[in-house]
């Protein structure tokens, strides 16, 4: 596939990294002249030095009917004007942004962003040995149109504290992803026991993002 990563320090270079592992074509852009330096001798690509959230930078890219956008700046408002500009001008076909607010997650799906991820995880310290990550990087590219990747805290009385994931039976189209416990990173099975306090990484699509932040906020 044909993948644009916009912005972005330790997000990107882990970005970059699982792509290409998985052969995709990478068009890398950061406004940072440093960063964009470290990342380009690291990962032996080209990287462009400009601000991605303005319109001429990205049509001079040659980025136009790439398959996927992932915008991963610090800043949301950046991140969805990116993926707008990239829909609307570029016809690119798929917009992954990274949210750093919980609360502009709907908006941006309103605003039509195909999918949002919860910045937290992202750029923890679990970043470089949650193989877990691995997995949201396929899922970034799967055949889904609309995903929603949002990271929770388990509650002392919340429903799933203190069960097995085959007890708590999620719907359909509700997926645990990963749990961050401590300094561990657990790729859950049946048998799991979800704690308080546990991290947990959920991955639904996007119509399903509030029914499930309900059902594991949901008391005991």
């Amino acid at each position: 596939m044909n993948i644009v990563i916009a912005g972005g320090q330790t997000k990107a270079d882990f970005l970059i990294s699982m792509f290409k592992k998985e052969k995709h074509n990478l068009v890398v852009i950061n406004d940072d002249e440093d960063y964009a330096d470290f990342l380009s001798k690291k990962h032996h690509i080209n990287v462009i030095v400009a601000d991605a959230s303005s319109g001429i930078v990205l049509k001079q890219a040659n980025i136009e009917n790439f398959d996927i956008m992932v915008a991963v700046t610090p800043s949301d408002a950046a991140n969805l004007a990116i993926c707008q500009l990239s829909k609307k001008m570029l016809h690119i076909k798929k917009t992954v942004a990274a949210v750093n607010d919980p609360k502009n997650v709907d908006a941006f799906t309103k605003l039509g962003v195909d999918t949002t991820i919860s910045a937290t995880y992202l750029i923890s310290k679990y970043i470089e040995k949650a193989s877990i990550l691995e997995n949201m990087t396929r899922t970034i590219v799967s055949e889904y149109d609309s995903l929603a990747i949002t990271s929770i805290i388990i509650q002392e009385n919340s429903m799933m504290a203190g069960r097995t994931l085959s007890q708590i039976k999620l719907p359909n189209g509700i997926s645990l992803g990963a749990i961050m416990r401590g300094n561990d990173v657990i790729v859950p099975n049946g048998q799991t026991t979800i704690y308080p306090n546990d991290k947990i990484l959920i991955i639904t699509p996007s119509n399903l993002q509030e029914k499930a932040i309900e059902l594991i906020n949901s008391k005991k």
